[in-house]
Parts: C-alpha cells; sequence; structure tokens
C-alpha cells in the first residue's frame, strides 16, 4: 500500500514539474530597436510615466546599428 502511494505521488509530482527552459535559436533576423526604446523611455521620464516592455520594438538586424 505504501508503495502504491509512493509510486503515485512521484506520478503526480512528475505530472506537475515545470517544462525545462529552452533557448531561444540567434538566427532570426529581428533585434530590438535600442534607438526607439531609449526615446520612449526619455519621454516617459519627462511625463512621470513608467514604462514596462513586454515585447521590445524589433527592428531588422541589417538596419540596426550595432
Amino acid at each position: 500500500m505504501k508503495l502504491i502511494l509512493a509510486l503515485s505521488g512521484i506520478l503526480l509530482v512528475a505530472g506537475c514539474a515545470s517544462v525545462p527552459p529552452q533557448v531561444a535559436s540567434n538566427d532570426t533576423r529581428l533585434v530590438c530597436d535600442q534607438g526607439k526604446m531609449q526615446r520612449v523611455q526619455a519621454q516617459a521620464i519627462s511625463t512621470g510615466a513608467q514604462v514596462y516592455w513586454l515585447r521590445c520594438p524589433q527592428i531588422e538586424r541589417d538596419q540596426a546599428k550595432i
């Protein structure tokens, strides 16, 4: 009986475990537009607002000044 409870507990924990993190590939052509992010941040500071980025504005890698 203890063995059955232990195995069912292990299965329950294994079923609820989080998915291991995955690393995104870097072969994408889009990067964050740092210039636009800095302009928006400066405008937000001047107006007293706060900016929270969920997704950064995108720009093609060829146009980025890295």
